[in-house]
């Protein structure tokens, strides 16, 4: 029998019993059209996901790292935390060894503190000081107005937020005259006037209070001793544009980590020892002593590492957060409900798939004579198996087909109209994050979707094919 002969016996069989093969191709049609659905909700998430990693890449790449604060107490004497025995911190070495991590780039700590900057006639005392390894700002993503950002290299070197230099106010002032530009709720930037040009003007930066008021390095007298003031030439390389975040970045100042542990010992030595002039300024050499850091920022290579490496930071005992570390967790719960939904619809195609093994046994049985009369005739086994496999194998393609078809119109329906229960997470739009439609459906898909409904019906076909070709020949004819 040639092809032709055995596809024109398929198509006949096939539209000889409507209503069963019609059943049986809208069993396989549902099945299909419900995985093409439910993947298409997973891909269109991927989809987003992987969108808002590509806007984020630089960010993405960056973890912060924070010690366990549940497990610590707060000692009010020293205004410090204070963690149980056992528990790891944030020291020189647990960072070097963050650095070692497979696919970590650099690992910086983070620290901040207070200064008191002189720019005259302005002053100011400066909460927000944020200390890190100067090589580490380029990597921040901090876009800059005038300058640069920081450099390895810079000693006493400051970069400036957006909005940092509000904090200057004029020497002498006092409330209500004081003119605290920080507070200037609702104010356009443009209209808040600048009292200093932190870029040229020059600027000096200490650790003493007293400082504000004296203005100069004269020794000043204490009882039973005699403490200087210091100050330091300070050099403002860079501004950064405004971020929006007025009360975060906007209005701090970076500047190089062992610079700013340098002046916190000063402070401390300072504050806790009356010293006279000679012992003051000669035995503070350049140093600090071992620091455990509150936070630490680690970048890795790529993004494609930062979960795994976020994850090994978390086994080592401490807690690791990156910018899309919470989207990823909504993206892994939207899986998980996908995954049940691909489940049920794979179930449906299943009993599809038995459909059709039923469908072509009940065809075996009702062909029986006709399976005889080919025999006897000279049909070859093959060619009978072939007739039964091609029409299994039909019924699947053709229930695919339109199980894609009606998949393309559910993917419509979805990305159209409001369904309640595909309606976005809230837990996005309040994390700023943008939702597309919430299905697609690729060429892919429905590529592979057809594909898989035809073997399928074929896979169905088969064993219903082998008992036709193992019937007798004379038996068959016998049969009614």
């Amino acid at each position: 029998m040639s092809n032709w002969d055995v596809l024109v016996m398929c198509l006949r069989n096939m539209f000889k019993r409507k209503l069963r093969t019609f059943l049986t191709i809208l069993g396989v049609m549902v099945g299909t059209a419900a995985i093409v659905l439910m993947i298409s909700l997973g891909l269109a998430t991927e989809a987003q996901h992987r969108a808002q990693m590509e806007e984020a890449e630089d960010d993405m790449t960056m973890i912060n790292v924070w010690m366990p604060w549940e497990l610590g107490e707060w000692c009010n004497i020293e205004q410090r935390m204070v963690f149980p025995e056992g528990v790891p911190v944030l020291n020189d070495d647990m960072v070097d060894s963050f650095a070692h991590i497979p696919g970590v780039q650099l690992a910086s700590p983070i620290i901040r503190g207070s200064l008191f900057f002189r720019a005259d006639p302005y002053y100011m005392e400066a909460w927000d000081i944020t200390g890190i390894r100067p090589e580490v700002m380029q990597y921040m993503g901090l876009p800059v107005a005038e300058g640069r950002v920081l450099q390895g290299g810079d000693d006493f070197a400051v970069v400036f937020g957006a909005s940092a230099e509000r904090a200057f106010e004029l020497l002498g002032s006092t409330w209500p005259d004081r003119g605290d530009r920080m507070w200037q709720w609702g104010v356009p930037d443009d209209q808040i006037p600048t009292w200093v040009d932190v870029m040229r003007a020059p600027m000096r930066v200490s650790f003493d209070r007293r400082f504000i008021q004296a203005g100069t390095d004269e020794p000043q007298p204490l009882t039973g001793g005699i403490r200087p003031i210091r100050s330091f030439n300070v050099d403002v390389v860079g501004l950064l544009q405004s971020t929006g975040d007025t009360w975060g970045v906007d209005r701090q100042i970076f500047m190089d980590i062992e610079t700013l542990l340098y002046l916190q010992n000063e402070r401390s030595i300072a504050e806790n020892a009356i010293q006279d002039e000679w012992q003051f300024w000669f035995s503070a050499i350049r140093q600090r002593p071992p620091e455990n850091f509150e936070n630490v920022m680690v970048r890795v290579t790529d993004m494609r590492y930062t979960a795994s490496v976020a994850e090994t930071i978390e086994e080592l005992g401490f807690r690791a957060s990156y910018p899309g570390m919470h989207l990823n967790m909504l993206v892994a719960g939207q899986r998980q409900q996908q995954q049940l939904l691909a489940a049920i619809g794979a179930i449906s195609l299943i009993i599809a798939a038995i459909g059709i093994a039923n469908t072509m046994i009940m065809a075996v049985y009702e062909r029986t004579r006709e399976i005889g009369i080919m025999k006897v005739i000279g049909a070859a086994i093959s060619d009978i198996r072939r007739m039964f496999l091609l029409e299994s194998a039909m019924i699947g393609f053709f229930g695919g087909l339109f199980g894609v078809l009606l998949s393309l119109i559910g993917s419509y329906v979805l990305n159209n109209f409001d369904v309640p229960f595909m309606r976005p997470d809230p837990m996005l739009a309040m994390m700023g994050i943008e939702v597309g439609d919430p299905s697609l459906v690729t060429a892919w898909l429905c590529g592979a979707a057809l594909v898989f409904a035809g073997i399928i019906g074929l896979v169905s076909g088969y064993f219903p094919a082998r008992r036709a070709t193992k019937l007798s020949a004379l038996a068959a004819i016998r049969s009614e």
